[in-house]
């Protein structure tokens, strides 16, 4: 889902402004002493030996005094961090001429170059800490940011998580260490899981010297952008290392390999059902939200294999979004009231924060309950409201009470965005300003595939997931069963009526996805330059038969004529069953799929498919120009060489 994250700006000191000093606690109790804190570091290439770990406070990067350790043979470092040191927190694995690591590419160990950065950015101190490629990639960006606060510390790697490892639970626990001794016993756990994510990912890089480090670098860097793409920015890679185009797939693969190797089957069925790969691309969305400041022309990306090629697109003046004249910006303003007492809080502007689409408002009111009560507060009467939306400003008032210390603090907040770009034509980035509908917008649906022609890639009976992205993005499946992630992926479309045409030049086909009455009525598959190959369509499947509404509502029984009928009547049944004749009868069982043809202008008609495609039985109900009245009725049934086609002289009941 596309939307923008302001959410580490909802801090609930705002509301905590207004509390009086009265506050205070006066007791004389004596306040508890605190205690240090002892973490277990683990970076994690596969095993790490004798590096250095030492621990920075993010917000100064200056080191924790005291806390450093290093792995030794085992791999594991344990450092105690002193009392009362407040995150976030860096933690840094410094190699030393005798470090090494364990590339499960090339299963041996091999020296962890001087210059080698592996982090982890912590938004608190965890008694157990995982350093790796996912930590590291997650940390660049991070640190790339200047993101400081812990809030969104803790969004960038769950982020990074839910885009690279879903199926763990965070990229900050410790993964199981990979050696030479470790193969064949790896656990069916998340430390299981976590190792066979990180060898996987230093599979793809086996063509390198260093396949776990080169992977990690390139990785890093492709991430900045906020898209897997093999770019940053405008500049793409020279080598690339990877497909960017079949990295989801490939990784897929490389997953599922390296469990087998060590054949324990638990651990792969519990990857396949859970590692949802064709997530990473739309998750990566929200990184954009996050990081939506980072100046890429400002980093020097010299750890880059082979340098960059610049892309084609280069924007020249503009800057890294294609915007030149305004930025991004929220502000925050309102009262709180504390003990009866109100208080006007300062107006607060936090630049670089574009609106949220405001289809997407209720997903936003819930991530801010959680992201207030995140903080050990409970809310109560939140209510969350769009004032107005528009192309200039979006307005959101926030309105919630919770207590502290005893006295309850009620909060009236008005957000307010307004964008970062201007409509001047000259800026033009040739991006698509249209937004999908809501019938669309954020949306999946798993569609059979019919009337295939010759030119299709697809098969009849074929099923296809399409996930369309609030950004508009477009992912298809084509074969969802096989859970190995999208195999296309169309960053835009072109709007022409009801109808949102997506283009995918490098196959030759163009996805025109028809939108009637406020919901999906089909997708429509055409050569591009060429004409219809087939229609993507929801099967009916259970007791839920898409558009069967479309039949019922003709409902009635008609006096007909034609060559080849013998009873002279035809009627449609109140749940959807169709008598065409004697003989010739279909429950609403018997239905695979019902075709909405009303916008067809020269034959605007209904089709009710019995079968498989329409070279089976069929019931073509054509409607004269109203839409609401039936004039021809033609069953057919191709495979056995039927078609008779009748025409309505009268109709009684429902239909008339």
């Amino acid at each position: 889902m596309k939307f923008n994250k302001p959410l580490q700006y909802l801090v609930l000191g705002l509301a905590l402004l207004s509390l009086p000093g009265c506050l205070d606690n006066d007791d004389d109790d004596p306040v508890p002493t605190q205690q240090d804190t002892q973490i277990t570091v683990t970076p994690s290439l596969g095993l790490i030996k004798n590096a250095n770990i030492q621990i920075l406070t993010l917000s100064n990067n200056q080191p924790v005094a005291g806390a450093t350790g290093s792995t030794g043979e085992s791999g594991n470092a344990t450092i105690t961090v002193p009392a009362g040191t407040t995150g976030p927190f860096l933690v840094e694995v410094v190699p030393t001429s005798d470090s090494e690591y364990f590339d499960e590419a090339k299963a041996a160990f091999l020296p962890l170059p001087s210059d080698t950065k592996l982090r982890a950015v912590l938004s608190n101190l965890q008694s157990q800490v995982g350093v790796t490629t996912l930590t590291e990639i997650a940390a660049n960006s991070i640190i790339s940011a200047n993101v400081s606060d812990a809030n969104s510390v803790n969004a960038v790697n769950e982020q990074i998580r839910k885009a690279l490892a879903p199926a763990l639970q965070s990229i900050l626990q410790a993964p199981q260490l990979i050696s030479e001794n470790a193969e064949g016993s790896v656990n069916n756990d998340q430390g299981g899981i976590y190792a066979v994510t990180l060898a996987a990912l230093a599979k793809l890089g086996s063509t390198q010297d260093n396949p776990a480090l080169a992977m990690l670098n390139s990785l890093k860097a492709d991430f900045l952008d906020n898209q897997l793409d093999g770019k940053v920015g405008d500049k793409a890679f020279q080598n690339p290392i990877y497909n960017a185009d079949s990295f989801i797939s490939d990784l897929s693969a490389q997953i599922t390999s390296y469990a087998n190797s060590f054949g324990v089957a638990e651990l792969i069925s519990d990857i396949n059902s859970t590692f949802l790969l064709n997530e990473i691309k739309k998750t990566l969305e929200g990184l954009e939200d996050i990081l939506n400041g980072l100046n890429l022309d400002d980093l020097n990306f010299d750890f880059i294999p082979d340098g960059f090629l610049p892309d084609d697109d280069d924007d020249d003046q503009d800057d890294d979004q294609g915007n030149d004249d305004t930025t991004a910006t929220l502000t925050i303003t309102g009262t709180t009231t504390t003990a009866g007492i109100t208080t006007d809080l300062p107006a607060i502007t936090v630049n670089n924060v574009p609106a949220p689409n405001p289809e997407d408002i209720n997903a936003i009111e819930q991530q801010i309950k959680t992201q207030v009560e995140s903080q050990g507060i409970t809310v109560t009467n939140l209510e969350f409201e769009l004032v107005s939306a528009s192309s200039e400003k979006v307005v959101v008032s926030v309105k919630y009470s919770f207590s502290t210390s005893g006295v309850t603090v009620t909060a009236d907040l008005t957000y307010t965005w307004t964008p970062g770009f201007t409509g001047d034509a000259s800026d033009d980035d040739g991006s698509n300003d249209d937004m999908l509908p809501d019938a669309l917008s954020g949306k999946v649906f798993t569609l059979t595939f019919n009337l295939t022609d010759s030119g299709s890639s697809f098969t009849d009976g074929q099923k296809v997931m399409f996930t369309f992205s609030s950004s508009g993005k477009l992912f298809i499946d084509v074969d969802p069963d096989a859970s190995n992630g999208d195999d296309i992926t169309i960053d835009d479309f072109d709007k022409s009526g009801d109808e949102y045409n997506y283009s995918d030049e490098a196959n030759g086909f163009k996805y025109s996805v028809a939108v009637l009455d406020g919901k999906l009525h089909e997708i429509n598959l055409f050569a591009i330059g060429g004409g219809l190959l087939g229609q993507f369509v929801e099967q009916a499947s259970g007791d839920e038969i898409p558009n069967l509404e479309l039949v019922t509502a003709l409902a009635g029984t008609y006096t007909v004529t034609g060559e080849g009928h013998s009873r002279g009547t035809f009627i449609i049944g109140q749940d959807g069953t169709i008598d065409f004749d004697s003989g010739v009868s279909f429950a609403p069982s018997d239905i695979v799929a019902i075709f909405d043809r009303r916008n067809i202008t020269e034959e605007p008609r209904v089709q009710v498919n019995y079968g498989s495609d329409d070279s089976g039985p069929s019931i073509r109900i054509f409607l004269n120009s109203d839409l609401q009245t039936i004039k021809m009725i033609v069953y057919s049934n191709q495979n056995e060489g039927i078609e008779v086609s009748v025409t309505v002289q009268t109709a009684t009941g429902g239909g008339s």
